[in-house]
């Protein structure tokens, strides 16, 4: 098979198929490749292991593709605070939402669940085609872009836009270089229960090994991410759900008491990523395929919805133009409005890792000191307003 249309995006995630529906609603003809399409929403499991803690912007960019009522109705769980504590300093650090008069940090939900919601969509679009393949490769001409995909099917198309996670083959086939580093730490996430309520809050500990956080859910469920030095990851999940509630209860500290239901987890090594640039010729790269960080703040899908803003922005304004939307001063508005704001939360994230990751005895002041600004009101108040309100160049 042979089609034509205006993009294609390779990666049917929660960020590409958000850029997927945006742009269908603006007129253009896109092809999205998926391996597979997600389970229908009331399919998706309430705790899922993986999970994203969306921000006030990220809502807004669901809400604006016409998403959003939809997720709030499968059980969006609001949370209200954040308490943050280290082991080796008196006192924690709280981000409330009613200290800057809202009334939630954001909602915590299955990753899959936002994808379902924005395929529902996605899919009964007539702009929309979903091709279930995968990318074999591809060519660049003056012409246009030529996708080849594994089945021996062929798009043909102005724009290619790489949104196939970390790992990200168009990002390879571009040959964009890409910078990583591996942190030598692991996180193992799923689902839990606490003995204690969570109080719609979230609740992260610094340990000398790395942090443990849980993240409030329905039905006093929580959305675990354990950070842990990348040689204890196997052994930690070849524990059984006892002995692993039996660790986690240890590795929290017991403030919400003992774990006394463990789901299904997994784990993974910790890599941060970026790539050098964000596009070449008429390739694009956006989330995860252009730039991962350390998830212990959970901005990974913020970031990458940021990301998809600005692309669709600038990318409309030509199209709605009728200029060409696929050229280098395109994309270059792009990358010049997102990378330096991903640069500085990767570096923002890494600085807490080298805090509190290393039990070295003269980093402990500083961690008091950082724990002490950190308890000040109007600290925390603008550090949460800053996070409720990210926008592009925000950071």
């Amino acid at each position: 098979m042979s089609r034509i249309v205006d993009t294609v995006i390779v990666g049917g995630g929660m960020v590409g198929a958000s850029v997927a529906l945006r742009l269908a609603e603006a007129g253009m003809q896109v092809a999205v490749v998926e391996r597979e399409p997600p389970p229908a929403i009331e399919d998706v499991a309430p705790c899922e292991v993986r999970v994203s803690a969306l921000t006030h912007a990220s809502e807004q960019w669901l809400e604006q593709l016409g998403v959003w009522k939809a997720l709030l109705a499968q059980g969006a769980h609001p949370f209200r605070a954040m308490h943050v504590w280290a082991d080796d300093v008196d006192g924690e650090v709280v981000f409330d939402a009613a200290s800057v008069g809202e009334d939630n940090l954001g909602h915590v939900l299955p990753n899959r669940l936002i994808q379902a919601a924005l395929w529902a969509r996605m899919t009964d679009h007539a702009n929309v085609t979903a091709c279930f393949d995968s990318i074999e490769g591809f060519e660049t001409e003056a012409s246009g872009v030529h996708v080849v995909l594994e089945g021996g099917d062929v798009l043909h198309a102005q724009l290619l836009v790489g949104a196939d996670g970390a790992f990200s083959r168009v990002r390879q086939l571009a040959n964009i270089p890409l910078d990583a580093h591996e942190y030598g730490e692991a996180a193992i996430v799923g689902c839990v229960r606490t003995e204690r309520p969570h109080q719609d809050a979230c609740w992260q500990r610094y340990t000398a090994e790395g942090p443990v956080a849980f993240l409030a859910m329905q039905d006093n469920l929580s959305s675990l991410a354990w950070y842990l030095p990348q040689h204890k990851l196997d052994w930690v999940l070849s524990l059984d759900d006892e002995a692993f509630a039996e660790a986690l209860t240890e590795a929290s500290g017991g403030r919400l008491g003992r774990i006394d239901w463990v789901g299904e987890r997994a784990g993974f090594p910790l890599v941060r990523r970026h790539a050098q640039r964000y596009h070449a010729e008429r390739v694009v790269l956006v989330g995860d395929a252009a730039h991962t960080i350390h998830p212990q703040a959970g901005q990974g899908v913020n970031l990458g919805f940021l990301d998809a803003q600005v692309l669709c922005e600038e990318v409309l304004t030509a199209f709605e133009a009728k200029a060409p939307f696929w050229v280098p001063a395109v994309l270059s508005r792009y990358q010049r409005r997102r990378y330096m704001d991903n640069l500085a939360v990767q570096r923002a994230m890494d600085g807490f890792e080298w805090l509190f990751a290393h039990d070295l005895p003269w980093k402990r002041p500083l961690r008091q000191l950082v724990m002490l600004a950190g308890r000040l009101r109007p600290a925390t108040q603008t550090l949460t307003r800053l996070a409720l309100d990210a926008r592009p160049g925000s950071y």
